[in-house]
């Protein structure tokens, strides 16, 4: 660990200057830069269950783990930590005030122990894979059960801490229970040093978010003289708009109206310099969608599932680039025929599934998806097969509850 904790007291001043940098980093954040170095004066947090979160997605599974957790044990204090804005934001959302919530400190042994030490935790659940050496060696030396849930390991991951073989097995060796997403993602786990009788796998928890009625924000559409499909180009990142635009480009614009919404929203006006070279008749989206301009592009967050609501077509971004994808089950809720590129290590067994429904398609080229695109048509079988392979996956969060309150004696 020493060598560990010397390289991160050096990039310690730019991941400060990174932080800083951020365009989501305004003056209510530098109030909350405290968060990042320790504890905070936290209410309810007495002993509490710490669920460590680090975005969007993983803060929606934490609420759900949150309330199997409830229904099972009374008593129970929660504390959720998150790494990104976007991910303190959803939590706020999300949760009351009889949840703890604040910014995980940087992973230096001194702000780790500290933390650590005061908050005294239950338990650490990990969502998905935030592996943080000195934040789960200081749980180990305080004997803190430690969780991993939803646990994904590609082999490009894998191949990563393989470099750093020794020093990642003594880390992955002191979680007591991995749950993983699948069979290839346990093995990885082994290879890395996870104890084979701590870990399991099952369906991925993000399954279980589409049994609840969520809130989707409503939207007015502007109809357009023509009778236009909608596709919803979600989750996008550098290089993608500029391949989807051109794909649009190819399409008959009376035929069809694109929306875009970028993974990271501050990318906005680097995105509507693509459309503006382009000549491309957009709109900044405030509240309706307007059918007689070509293209909307979405700079705001928690969107998506709105869009996907009103869409006939979706595209799933960061598949296009070496990024493994995004969450594709957004997608599937609303039945929509999904595209995408080939980069989907991140959802390999989900990718794989919605592949052999002929739910997702993956392309090639821009050429491949605007020929897929001008052939689409309604296909009402789709609905059907999104809604059974939903179906098909539900009860994880419950099976992992059970696991974790086994454990804990709850």
């Amino acid at each position: 660990m020493i060598f560990y904790n010397l390289l991160l007291y050096c990039l310690f001043p730019f991941a400060l200057l990174r932080l800083f940098s951020k365009k989501e980093f305004n003056t209510a954040e530098l109030k909350r830069i405290k968060e990042r170095f320790g504890p905070k004066d936290l209410k309810n947090c007495i002993q509490p269950i710490w669920i460590h979160a680090v975005s969007v997605g993983e803060v929606k599974v934490a609420a759900l783990l949150i309330k199997e957790l409830k229904s099972n044990a009374s008593g129970l204090n929660f504390l959720v930590t998150t790494t990104t804005v976007a991910g303190s934001r959803e939590f706020n959302k999300l949760f009351g005030p009889d949840v703890a919530h604040q910014y995980l400190p940087f992973d230096l042994n001194g702000f780790t122990k500290k933390f650590v030490d005061k908050i005294n935790p239950k338990c650490l659940i990990l969502v998905e894979t935030e592996i943080w050496p000195n934040l789960i060696n200081n749980c180990f030396k305080n004997r803190i059960p430690i969780f991993l849930l939803n646990g994904r390991m590609s082999d490009r991951s894998l191949r990563k801490y393989e470099k750093l073989k020794n020093f990642f097995k003594k880390i992955f060796s002191k979680l007591d229970l991995v749950i993983s997403q699948s069979q290839k993602d346990l093995e990885n786990f082994k290879k890395l040093g996870v104890k084979p009788n701590s870990i399991s796998v099952d369906y991925s928890l993000k399954f279980s978010n589409f049994q609840n009625e969520n809130h989707i924000e409503t939207i007015e559409i502007l109809p357009s003289r023509f009778e236009k499909k909608v596709i919803v180009c979600a989750s996008t990142h550098p290089t993608e708009e500029a391949f989807l635009v051109e794909t649009f480009l190819k399409l008959d614009s009376k035929k069809f109206h694109m929306v875009l919404i970028p993974r990271h929203t501050h990318r906005s006006s680097e995105i509507s310099e693509i459309l503006s070279n382009k000549k491309v008749n957009y709109e900044i989206f405030t509240g309706s969608l307007n059918l007689d301009v070509e293209v909307t592009l979405v700079d705001r967050m928690g969107f998506v599932e709105t869009f996907f609501s009103v869409g006939d077509i979706a595209f799933v971004g960061g598949t296009l680039i070496p990024h493994g994808g995004q969450n594709f089950l957004e997608a599937v809720k609303f039945g929509l025929p999904i595209y995408s590129g080939s980069s989907t290590y991140n959802f390999e067994e989900i990718s794989e599934d919605l592949q052999s429904l002929r739910i997702l398609n993956i392309i090639e080229s821009i050429e491949d998806l605007a020929l897929k695109w001008e052939e689409f048509s309604n296909n009402s079988q789709i609905k059907e097969l999104s809604h059974n392979y939903l179906l098909s996956r539900q009860g994880a969060v419950e099976r992992s509850v059970e696991k974790l309150t086994t454990f804990l004696k709850v």
